[in-house]
């Protein structure tokens, strides 16, 4: 590749050299990747302004190493405007979406469930099954899904049926104990089959993708949970809105 334009948004940015910055950027095209973009940090040109996370962008990149150099920079639309809990919310995604996508392989399908999310927190849309919803969709591209339907023998899940989670088996039918933190209602799986959110269908799903992308990430905590957790958990909620 020497020349490619591509439609993207900036997940990270950080200081490179003097005057520099390095960026990772989810495109439509490539995916997530890694470029440089020179001569703008000190600077009040357009390009720099428009390098923000939320601002959906055109980019003219080249090179044919891992970091590419980043020239052209146009907005492609309006800049979703996130604030307070969607502000948090919109960090996380970015910072999930860095840690855990590999580098060029795109993911189309994702990609415009990433805007799509974006547009609807700018909408002031309810943030938890918004993040729930997302995240199940990335652990399936990433080839992690969880199948809300069937059980680890292939059997359909019963509504009246209690099930425990086995990573990379799948759910086992249970007898309900008040000790068992996978064990779930096959009513409530089932709901998340169907995106059907509740307050038990929301824990269920947190707790699934908690644990899912836990073994993703490592021992390295998510600053933006960990900034969500000392900056938003301190003010009075919302709407009855958690979060991330």
């Amino acid at each position: 590749m020497s020349h490619l334009q591509v439609n993207g948004l900036l997940l990270h940015r950080r200081a490179y050299r003097e005057s520099s910055y390095l960026l990772d950027i989810f495109s439509l095209e490539l995916g997530k990747f890694s470029a440089v973009v020179k001569g703008v940090r000190n600077s009040k040109s357009d390009k720099k302004s428009l390098l923000q996370a939320f601002q959906p962008l055109l980019l003219g990149i080249s090179g044919r190493h891992e970091l590419k150099t980043l020239g052209q920079v146009e907005a492609s639309s309006a800049s979703f405007n996130l604030q307070g809990l969607q502000l948090f919310s919109g960090m996380y995604l970015n910072e999930l979406l860095n840690r855990v996508l590999v580098a060029e392989l795109p993911h189309p399908e994702l990609f415009t469930a990433y805007q799509s999310t974006l547009q609807q927190l700018a909408s002031n849309q309810p943030v938890e099954p918004l993040l729930r919803d997302f995240e199940l969709l990335l652990l399936a591209d990433l080839g992690y899904g969880i199948e809300f339907h069937v059980d680890g023998n292939g059997q359909d899940i019963l509504a009246n049926q209690y099930y425990h989670f086995v990573p990379e088996q799948g759910w086992w039918p249970t007898m309900p104990t008040q000790h068992q933190d996978n064990m779930f209602s096959g009513e409530v799986l089932l709901q998340i089959e169907a995106a059907q959110w509740s307050p038990q269908s929301l824990r269920c799903a947190k707790i699934l993708s908690r644990q899912a992308f836990s073994q993703l990430l490592g021992n390295k905590p998510l600053k933006s949970r960990e900034l969500f957790r000392q900056s938003w958990l301190t003010q009075p909620a919302v709407n009855g809105e958690q979060g991330e």
